[in-house]
């Protein structure tokens, strides 16, 4: 099964999640904050003057924020294919702001080629149906010379839960992330020149279970899948997912929620300003 190709996705249903969690984004997003500083602080090994950056993929605007402040004179745009994102994107900047704000999808993107000197994308690119089409879209828009840098979520994320599930039924409930190796194979693909891709293992910790799956609904990371059941979590449902998670994600007194965050980044047309 190439998951690379697979459109395994319901666009409207990604799409009708985020808009709902827009509001309560960043309040839950403790690891989308901690991996956004992180990727941020990757730029600062890369030697890049970019008159120009989009963060594709923005939600609620932190990572413009963050890359208006590293690079003040910049014009940075923000892209999320959640119009509710944008505009509490929006709320963050002054109304004379020269923020600029796409909605659309990361996958067909309304933008010319040549365009931007950093592509940069923090943990939306699991969202996309084919990841090639992803960077060969990100490739495009790129000017010669540019970087693109990103986060995403890599095989082993949330496994506990995935696990748990699989003891309830066999539809699939989490989401099928893609392995760092073929991430580079597709950088590569699409045209970018030294890619250079790594990863690490982050871990959550909960007191009650419910915590677990109330931050994955205010973060809008709602089961997707084309295949997934549709039908209401009921109270039997709910108690026999909670005792497997027990038997596979609770150490120590905590509910241990897992995140394999894969971070890349590579150069457009053979021309690479350097690290």
């Amino acid at each position: 099964m190439d998951l690379l190709n697979l459109p395994r996705l319901d666009k409207a249903a990604v799409k009708k999640s985020f808009n709902r969690a827009a509001t309560s984004y960043n309040k839950a997003g403790v690891l989308q904050d901690e991996v956004l500083s992180r990727l941020l602080g990757r730029l600062q090994y890369v030697r890049l003057d970019p008159a120009s950056a989009i963060d594709i993929g923005c939600g609620t605007g932190r990572g413009v924020a963050g890359l208006q402040k590293i690079y003040s004179g910049a014009k940075v745009i923000g892209l999320d294919m959640a119009y509710s994102m944008l505009q509490e994107t929006k709320k963050q900047f002054r109304l004379l702001s020269r923020k600029r704000m796409i909605n659309a999808d990361m996958e067909r993107l309304p933008i010319g080629n040549n365009c931007f000197d950093l592509m940069f994308s923090c943990l939306a690119l699991q969202w996309a149906n084919d990841l090639n089409v992803a960077f060969q879209e990100a490739a495009r828009i790129g000017k010669p010379g540019g970087l693109f840098m990103f986060a995403t979520f890599g095989p082993s994320t949330l496994i506990e839960l995935r696990d748990s599930w699989f003891e309830v039924d066999q539809r699939p409930h989490v989401h099928q992330f893609i392995d760092m190796h073929d991430i580079g194979d597709s950088l590569m693909k699409a045209g970018f020149s030294q890619p250079v891709v790594d990863a690490e293992i982050i871990k959550l910790e909960y007191n009650d279970f419910r915590q677990v799956l109330n931050d994955l609904k205010n973060i809008g990371a709602s089961n997707a899948d084309k295949n997934r059941n549709k039908g209401l979590m009921t109270p039997g449902r709910l108690k026999k997912l909670e005792a497997a998670y027990r038997e596979k994600g609770f150490q120590d007194g905590k509910f241990i929620a897992s995140y394999e965050v894969i971070y890349g980044h590579a150069w457009i047309n053979e021309a690479s300003p350097g690290v």
